[in-house]
């Protein structure tokens, strides 16, 4: 059984190298070059070169999948610069989903070279966000989604295409990127068609699923009733069409509750209207005498509550008297009040003026002889106002007749 198994490994081994010849990864000297079946490496000196302008570029500075800066790593694929991190990620994913090469470390063919020059960050960025694929999360759901798969296969012929005009390869897939202008048209048509194939896609299998390939178009089902078999010259009607009710022997019920019933005599096309029977029902307006409605006459005040003008201006014209009236008395009363307190006040400094001021008595006129006493009538009993008036009056005339 050990020299079994020592075979079976010899001859896995064998067909693992048989596999890896065939390939083209194995230089006539014996070494192992990533250039594959019928192509070639590029000088190191040559592929620096040209990944300094590609590294310089401002999409490709930054990692494809993530934040990083200054990725080396790239796919191949894609034609897509990538860090260390995500590059293991793509590894992990397969070589026929993502090609893995590191830009310093790897040799690379010019048709590499070609994949990352069309490709890009900057246009991967672009396809990938207008298609909804930028923000999937997980690494394999964004790479086989269905616009992933048609920008790769876009890359891929244009790639061709360029490998041809370099007098490379056989120009079978670059016939299909002949009349592209560019990656992003490319691959946006791409879609469109995966997308009409696919509708295409499944209109035809709903067709063949519900039976013939134009069972998906709706089809007339009626029937001419020549081609009925027995229905010839009779009208034919839909299934489920409920039949006609025939009419009520005696004639067709009106509306009104009479019955139409065929006329008697061929003459002439007369309908007759036969009375309602006792049975049904009748409506009578029975009529009553008129009931007589009393009205009674809406007398109007001749009172209204206002009066009239005449007596307005009457009682204006009162009033205004009442109050002159009363305004004259008022005035006959102060002046009489007047005339006692000047009365009072001229008795209270005459006295004054003799004691006091030598001026005024010899300014005084002498007196002229009295004349017969007249019968003086009594002075009214002053009020405390008045009496206070007075004794006021009487006090300036003092102060003042000193001076």
């Amino acid at each position: 059984s050990l020299c079994a198994l020592h075979l079976l490994s010899a001859h896995s081994c064998e067909e693992q190298i048989q596999t890896m010849a065939s390939s083209g990864n194995f230089k006539a000297d014996g070494s192992i070059t990533a250039a594959g079946k019928g192509q070639v490496c590029i000088p190191t000196a040559d592929k620096n070169a040209q990944f300094r302008r590609l590294k310089n570029l401002p999409g490709n500075k930054l990692c494809f999948d993530c934040p990083a800066t200054r990725p080396t790593w790239a796919s191949v694929t894609y034609g897509i610069f990538l860090c260390l991190d995500c590059s293991a990620a793509h590894r992990n994913m397969g070589v026929h989903l993502t090609f893995v090469r590191a830009v310093d470390l790897d040799e690379w063919t010019q048709r590499q070279i070609d994949a990352m020059k069309i490709g890009g960050n900057e246009n991967a960025r672009k396809f990938f966000s207008k298609h909804g694929c930028s923000d999937m999360k997980g690494s394999n759901k964004k790479y086989n989604h269905k616009a992933a798969r048609a920008y790769r296969a876009e890359l891929e012929k244009l790639v061709e295409a360029a490998a041809v005009k370099r007098g490379e390869g056989t120009g079978v897939k670059a016939d299909d990127a002949a009349g592209a202008s560019s990656l992003l048209e490319s691959a946006d048509a791409a879609v469109a068609r995966g997308a009409h194939d696919e509708a295409r896609a499944k209109l035809e299998a709903a067709r063949a699923s519900a039976g013939g390939g134009t069972a998906g178009v709706l089809q007339p089902s009626a029937k001419l009733a020549s081609q009925i078999t027995g229905a010839r010259g009779k009208l034919s009607t839909p299934v489920g069409t409920p039949a006609p009710t025939p009419p009520p022997s005696g004639g067709l019920k009106t509306a009104s509750g009479g019955l139409l019933r065929p006329p008697s005599n061929a003459g002439g096309p007369k309908l007759v209207l036969r009375k309602p029977t006792k049975t049904g029902t009748s409506l009578k307006l029975k009529s009553s005498k008129a009931t007589k409605i009393g009205i009674t006459k809406i007398t109007t005040p001749t009172d209204d509550g206002f009066e009239d003008v005449a007596a307005t201006h009457k009682r204006m014209e009162d009033d205004k008297r009442r109050d002159e009236e009363e305004k004259r008395k008022r005035e006959e009363e102060d002046a009489k009040m007047a005339r006692e307190l000047e009365a009072q006040i001229n008795g209270l400094g005459g006295g004054a003026a003799n004691g006091t001021s030598p001026k005024a008595a010899a300014a005084t006129p002498a007196p002229t002889p009295a004349a017969a006493p007249k019968a003086v009538p009594p002075k009214p009993q002053l009020s405390s106002m008045e009496q206070s008036m007075a004794k006021l009056s009487g006090m300036n005339n003092d102060f003042f007749s000193g001076l």
